[in-house]
Order: C-alpha cells, then sequence, then structure tokens
C-alpha cells in the first residue's frame, strides 16, 4: 500500500468515527493528509486535493490555532461535508484498480465488502 493510500486510509477512518463533522475533519486532515508532500500528490487526485488545501488553508488562523482549524471552523456543515466526501472519493481513486493498480482487496476485505464499506462511511459523513 503507497504512502497517499495508507494516510488516505487514516483519514478515512477517522471521518468514520464518532463526533461532529468539523472535528472529524479537522482530525483526519491534520493528522494524516496535511503532511503530505504537495509535489508528491498522485496525478489521479492532485486536482481535488488542491482543492481541499484551499478549502482548509482559506482562513488566518488566531496566534494559538492552526490555519486547518481555522478554516474548518468557519465552514458550515454542508461544506464540511463536502470535504469530508472529497476525502473518501480520493482514497477510493487511490486503491482502484484503474489509478494505481492496487486492488480494493489490500485491504483484507473482498471487493464487494470494500464498496459497501465504502458506501455505508460515505452516508455516514453527516
Amino acid at each position: 500500500m503507497s504512502q497517499f493510500s495508507i494516510k488516505f486510509f487514516s483519514a478515512v477512518r477517522t471521518l468514520a468515527g464518532a463526533g461532529p463533522i468539523r472535528d472529524r475533519l479537522i482530525s483526519a486532515y491534520s493528522d494524516n493528509l496535511d503532511s503530505l508532500p504537495k509535489n508528491q500528490i498522485p496525478d489521479c487526485i492532485r486536482l481535488r486535493f488542491e482543492s481541499l488545501w484551499r478549502s482548509t488553508h482559506s482562513v488566518k488562523p488566531l496566534a494559538v490555532e492552526g490555519p486547518v482549524v481555522a478554516s474548518v471552523r468557519k465552514m458550515s456543515t454542508a461544506e464540511a461535508t463536502r470535504c469530508a466526501t472529497s476525502i473518501v472519493a480520493m482514497f477510493s481513486e487511490l486503491v482502484s484498480d484503474s489509478a494505481t493498480g492496487e486492488p480494493l482487496s489490500m485491504l483484507g476485505n473482498s471487493d464487494a465488502e470494500n464498496a459497501t464499506i465504502a458506501q455505508s462511511r460515505s452516508s455516514t459523513l453527516n
């Protein structure tokens, strides 16, 4: 599994957890995606990742918070949900056969199980 797939998988796991969407998005992005080398983002997700980065770095932070916290706190629930959905979509693209040649079964589930998991996680982001 590539560095990017691992980081996005961890972000999706965080997004699928309990708590308000903004808190989950802050943790998912800050803990897993913010440190990814921007110049090495795979082409298949580059535009969406750049858009996500702009969304999560759009507000000038106060002295005690970073740009991700400041930006996400200013988002509506719908905006935060769109960002979370984008993370799930990028993860899906990274692990699809057409993007990297790595099948979804690398996660230890069958393709059908992974499709069900991805669908249920996507619907629970609200």
